[in-house]
C-alpha cells in the first residue's frame, strides 16, 4: 500500500492524481476513516466488537461513496475487515490491495491530508507496516498559508497551523528519512519546477516504469472538476505560485509564522 501524507494545500492532490494516470497505480479520492479506525484498534481489544465498528465506520463514513466505495461494493469491505487479522496494517493492506486487483493495478494508495495531523495514532498501532511505501509531500509553510487563508477554511488559521505544519512533518520525516526503500521526500517546488525529473523518481522509488501520461492535464480524474479548491488541477503543472508570499505577506505576520515553523523551515531548506 502507497500512503501519500503532506499538510493541505501542499500538493497531495496534484501528486496523487499524477500518480492516479499512471496504467499501474489507483489513488481513490481521500477517505476519513484510517486514523478513526486506528483509535478503535488501540481501545477496543475484543474483536468481535471492534470489527463491527470498523466495518461500519468504513461504510458510514461521509467519504465512502466517493473514495473505496467507487472501488469496492460493502459486502467486499464487510468480508476483508472479519477476514483480515486484527490489525491497522492487515486491514488497510486488504483493502487497498483489493482497489488495486479491481483496477487491474500493482499499486493502490491513500491520500488524505488530514491524516498527518493525527500520525502518532497511525504510528502507535503499527498503521504503517513493512509492506507500505511513504511519499511525504512538503511546502513552504509561507506559501501554504497563503492558499489556506484564501480558502477562507476557519479564520484563526495563523495561530496554529504553522505549528501543525512544523510539527507533523518534522515528526514523519525524523521517523523515516533512513528508511529510503520505505519513504521518499519530495518537495512541492521541485515537483511544479521539474515533474518529469520528480516522477521519474517517484516512479522508482515505487518499482514502476515512468510513464509520460502521468504529466498530462487531461489524464486526471474528473472527480474535482468545478471545486474551487483545485481550479488549477486541471491546468498545465507550473511553478507560479512558488513564493507567491513573498508579495502578499507582511513582516509581522512573516515572523509569526518563522516562530511557529523556524524548525521545520529550516531542515527542509526553506530558509537558505
Amino acid at each position: 500500500m502507497l500512503f501519500i501524507f503532506g499538510m493541505p494545500r501542499s500538493g497531495t492532490t496534484l501528486l496523487a492524481q499524477c500518480l492516479n494516470a499512471h496504467s499501474e497505480i489507483v489513488i481513490p479520492h481521500e477517505t476519513d476513516f484510517i486514523i478513526p479506525m486506528a483509535f478503535i484498534l488501540d481501545r477496543i481489544k475484543d474483536q468481535s466488537i471492534g470489527r463491527e465498528l470498523i466495518y461500519n465506520l468504513i461504510v458510514n463514513s461521509t467519504a465512502f461513496t466517493r473514495s473505496l466505495g467507487e472501488y469496492l461494493s460493502i459486502q467486499t469491505v464487510h468480508e476483508i475487515v472479519y477476514a483480515s487479522k486484527y490489525t491497522v496494517t492487515d486491514i488497510l493492506q486488504a483493502l487497498y490491495q483489493a482497489v488495486a486487483k479491481n483496477e487491474n493495478a500493482k499499486i493502490a494508495g491513500d491520500k488524505s491530508p488530514n491524516d498527518l495531523n493525527f500520525l502518532r495514532m497511525l504510528v502507535k498501532t503499527g498503521g504503517l507496516g513493512a509492506n507500505s511505501k511513504i511519499i511525504h509531500i512538503v511546502r513552504d509553510i509561507r506559501d501554504v498559508m497563503v492558499s489556506v487563508n484564501r480558502a477562507g477554511w476557519q479564520a484563526d488559521l495563523d495561530l496554529y497551523f504553522p505549528r501543525f505544519w512544523n510539527n507533523q512533518n518534522l515528526y514523519l520525516h525524523q521517523l523515516y528519512q533512513h528508511q529510503t526503500a520505505k519513504y521518499k521526500l519530495v518537495k512541492y517546488e521541485a515537483l511544479v519546477s521539474n515533474p518529469a525529473s520528480e516522477f521519474l523518481n517517484i516512479c522508482q522509488f515505487l518499482g514502476l516504469e515512468f510513464e509520460a501520461e502521468m504529466l498530462l492535464s487531461d489524464k486526471r480524474n474528473q472527480r474535482y472538476r468545478g471545486q474551487k479548491a483545485h481550479t488549477n488541477l486541471y491546468n498545465p503543472i507550473s511553478d507560479a505560485s512558488v513564493g507567491k508570499y513573498k508579495s502578499i505577506l507582511d513582516q509581522s505576520t512573516l515572523d509569526n509564522y518563522l516562530i511557529q515553523a523556524g524548525e521545520a523551515l529550516a531542515k527542509f531548506g526553506y530558509l537558505a
